[in-house]
């Protein structure tokens, strides 16, 4: 959706503008790129499961990428996404600015930084998190897709090494709104304390790369600092750790309720042709959540996450994603199927099971439990 809160404070927004332009001014030659526009709709209808009673859901999708090309030193980026149901909505994920430099690069705009290393879960993302649960679609190509506004320096140290420092004018995630709102927002401002940033770096060390990095929320007021670890040895591995500490009166015999752990394998394997097979399973582990079973709770001290991924032909894919509450045993599995028909024509349908009791954090009796998913995808 909309939200209003992305172009509020206009002291800040002005300085994002100002600092563009200028940016702008200091790279010499053409600075003219050709456009490269893409847009993907997709049509999909669910059935529900919720209680004794079903559902059904019918979504249009679409999205419009705007990606400049032919320009090694500016690139720009827009894209918008709107869904058509019962009602409209549509939202701007991604607005952003990238400039070369001689010694460094800048980033401005609405986009995501990836720290650390996980595809579902990341201990070290301490920017967005990436510990909870999925908000989202367990069969999307992309599990963690939260953006923000943001202006970022990135400086190359060499191969795989580099330092990048980063700052958030506006508190994350970004309050939501609707023009109905009216424009009050032009007016407001983002206070000083609620101001976030912070910077990492990469080292190579052989065949591991050492990823390490501190930032504070504002809004949270919590010191996140993290130290990430990935490399390759048989199969590709992460492994992941940060704390959230209070900036203001910690207790540190809490030390293990700030502490969040992650894990990830993952391994491909090529059968031969356009045939392919792989497997992946993380692990999100927090010391100081619950860790035994309660009827309320939702905190859990462990998470995993098992999938395996099957392309018989380079046009047909099978796949089966698993999120498993270790603690109350219970688990949430989707199993679907890929198959592109025409080029830019892709027809997919998944099956979504939940198989907990009706206290379980997964539970077969509640909303979603069961469903059934179907649709095309065109892209063009």
């Amino acid at each position: 959706m909309v939200r209003p809160a992305d172009l509020q404070s206009p002291g800040i927004a002005a300085l994002f503008i100002l600092a563009a332009l200028t940016l702008l001014t200091l790279i010499p030659g053409n600075l003219e790129a050709e456009v490269a526009s893409s847009v993907t709709i997709s049509g999909y209808t669910s059935v529900l499961r919720s209680g004794n009673s079903a559902e059904l859901l019918a979504v249009m999708k679409s999205s419009l990428s705007l990606d400049s090309v032919d320009n090694k030193n500016v690139k720009g980026y827009f894209q918008l996404d709107s869904w058509i149901a019962e009602s409209f909505s549509f939202d701007v994920p991604r607005a952003y600015l990238k400039v070369r430099l001689p010694w460094f690069r800048l980033t401005l705009g609405k986009t995501r930084v990836s720290w650390g290393d996980g595809f579902v879960f990341n201990a070290g993302d301490v920017v967005f998190g990436s510990m909870g649960s999925i908000s989202g679609d367990l069969s999307a190509e992309t599990l963690r897709s939260e953006t923000g506004w943001l202006g970022a320096v990135y400086i190359p140290l060499g191969a795989f090494s580099f330092l990048e420092a980063v700052v958030f004018p506006y508190p994350l995630p970004d309050p939501e709104g609707t023009f109905a709102d009216g424009l009050s927002f032009l007016s407001d401002t983002v206070p000083f304390h609620e101001l976030s940033g912070g910077a990492r770096g990469a080292f190579k060390l052989g065949s591991t790369t050492l990823e390490t990095g501190y930032y504070a929320s504002g809004r949270a007021a919590e010191h996140r600092p993290y130290i990430s670890f990935h490399g390759h040895l048989l199969v590709d591995w992460n492994l992941s750790a940060s704390m959230a500490i209070p900036m203001f009166d910690p207790q540190w015999q809490q030390w293990d309720e700030w502490l969040a752990l992650s894990a990830g394998l993952f391994h491909f394997v090529s059968l031969g042709g356009s045939r392919s097979l792989s497997f992946r399973l993380e692990a999100a582990i927090r010391p100081g959540a619950d860790w035994i079973e309660t009827s309320s709770g939702r905190d859990y001290g462990i998470f995993l996450f098992p999938e395996i991924a099957f392309s018989p032909s380079d046009t047909l894919s099978l796949q089966l994603r698993t999120l498993v509450s270790p603690v109350d045993l219970s688990a949430v599995a989707v199993a679907g199927v890929n198959w592109n028909i025409y080029q830019g024509l892709d027809v997919f349908s998944y099956l979504s099971l939940m198989t907990g009791d009706s206290d379980d954090l997964y539970s077969w009796d509640g909303y979603a439990g069961q469903s059934w998913t179907t649709g095309l995808e065109f892209v063009y």
